[in-house]
């Protein structure tokens, strides 16, 4: 079966979200809004703290009481999810499809970037290595965290279609993309998973880095995350009022900015099922 082993150096983004969840006033009563969480491993945006007080700033001018947790640990944000009843929850499409979540939850607005409502991973070696698609089993390979649905997803979209034995393959989830790329650079792992669009990204910072590395495979598209919503929580008039704020995209200053730091392009509504 595939081996789990959990990154546990604590970087600053780990540190920050920790205080984030246990420092931060716990809203009682009639006192208390509603909870918004925040979960994409595979985003590019690693400023956890810049990232809530612009969500902040946004919801509070939007006239919308919510109170906005990113996670940057997969469990962390799983355990919340099940204890505290989230209102509205921007997540991995996969995890809808895991425990029963997409009964309980309703996918809200879909993003959009570069035209597209998918991305893909790819799956890197380091440069010098003999390492191909048919000799990556029983190796080591770094990725954020994808919990069982993922993982089957996985499965379909780049493992199975390249040969690869998945059972075989020692995982070890890291927080973001970029700390799976390191460990790989600095040869702790043998291959790495990470968003193609990320790599992209630190290529243009760091142009040295992508001449350490080597694509050996290419994933079919995934569904960039969705932004859902409870149907037993949400009122329909703060939904409405949220719809119409996104949908207004960069002609509403306030939405071009989370925008901005989300790296979205426009939002579009979910295609009815």
């Amino acid at each position: 079966m595939i081996k789990f082993t959990h990154n546990s150096s604590a970087t600053p983004t780990v540190l920050l979200t920790i205080l984030l969840i246990f420092c931060a006033p716990q809203l009682t009563g009639s006192a208390a809004s509603a909870r918004f969480f925040y979960f994409n491993p595979d985003s590019a945006h690693s400023n956890l703290s810049s990232l809530k007080q612009t969500m902040d700033s946004y919801l509070s001018a939007e006239g919308l009481n919510v109170s906005f947790q990113p996670f940057t640990r997969f469990r962390d944000f799983d355990r919340q999810v099940k204890e505290t009843h989230p209102a509205f929850l921007f997540l991995p499409e996969w995890y809808l499809k895991q425990d029963g979540n997409d009964k309980k939850f309703k996918p809200f607005m879909i993003p959009i970037h570069e035209s597209a409502s998918t991305y893909r991973k790819v799956l890197l070696v380091a440069a010098g290595s003999n390492l191909t698609t048919d000799k990556i089993d029983n190796t080591t390979i770094a990725m954020t965290p994808m919990g069982s649905a993922g993982m089957t997803m996985l499965e379909e979209v780049i493992f199975k279609q390249n040969g690869i034995n998945s059972q075989t393959l020692n995982v070890i989830t890291t927080a973001k993309d970029s700390d799976a790329l390191f460990a790989l650079t600095l040869g702790q792992v043998q291959a790495a998973l990470i968003s193609e669009r990320n790599l992209k990204a630190i290529g243009e910072i760091n142009p040295q880095i992508l001449k350490t590395v080597k694509t050996i495979a290419v994933s079919q598209p995934i569904p960039l995350p969705v932004l859902c919503y409870a149907k037993e929580v949400v009122a329909a008039e703060d939904l409405d009022k949220f719809r119409k704020s996104l949908l207004e995209g960069r002609q509403n200053k306030d939405t071009a900015q989370l925008m901005e730091i989300l790296d979205i392009d426009a939002w579009q509504t979910p295609t009815p099922q």
